[in-house]
């Protein structure tokens, strides 16, 4: 028999127990992941001088007190201002960007943190605020790994000819980590087998 189409957001994928998007849940469980991209999210196409002031203004307006919004400020000022990941937040890259598509059977819904379209290269960007970040690249969540080999699939579709990079920014350390391709075709392999 021919296999069943599925459509779903590549969080929906995950087994029970895996760690889920901080969008997953409308915020409830991951309201420190989802303070932490609303501001990756808002503070770089603000002047740096400003930042850290718009970060507390805005986490004020979330409901965060001053010591918890000084905490948050600095994870994120620390991913934004890290020169490691200028290219995630120079010129032309993108925040928030909806990925749609189908991998085999499976139709996909998402959105990419940052996107970075290059002639020769597409970066895809994830934030993860998990405590505490896996030191080796090789212990990265299943879940995560599917996440970004879905994305990695749909858009090398669209961009046919180009590398498609993924990597995990956790913004605790802050850490950048590539996923290798061989990591992300497993996951996918396994997808399929299910």
């Amino acid at each position: 028999a021919a296999p069943r189409d599925r459509s779903a957001a590549p969080s929906a994928l995950l087994k029970e127990g895996a760690p889920l998007s901080p969008r997953a849940d409308g915020g409830a469980r991951f309201r420190r992941g989802l303070l932490i991209h609303g501001l990756l999210q808002r503070l770089p196409d603000i002047e740096a001088a400003l930042r850290r002031d718009a970060a507390r203004t805005w986490l004020a307006s979330q409901g965060v007190g001053a010591a918890e919004a000084d905490a948050l400020a600095g994870e994120a000022l620390a991913v934004i201002d890290d020169a490691r990941f200028a290219h995630a937040f120079g010129p032309g890259s993108r925040s928030e960007q909806p990925i749609i598509g189908r991998v085999g059977a499976v139709q996909v819904r998402g959105v990419v943190d940052r996107l970075v379209i290059g002639a020769a290269a597409v970066d895809i960007l994830d934030f993860k605020s998990d405590r505490p970040s896996p030191a080796d690249p090789a212990k990265t969540p299943e879940g995560y790994v599917l996440q970004m080999a879905l994305y990695r699939a749909v858009l090398s579709q669209i961009f046919p000819g180009r590398a498609i990079r993924c990597a995990l920014i956790w913004t605790e350390k802050p850490v950048l980590a590539e996923l290798p391709a061989a990591m992300m075709d497993a996951a996918l392999a396994k997808l399929e087998k299910s």
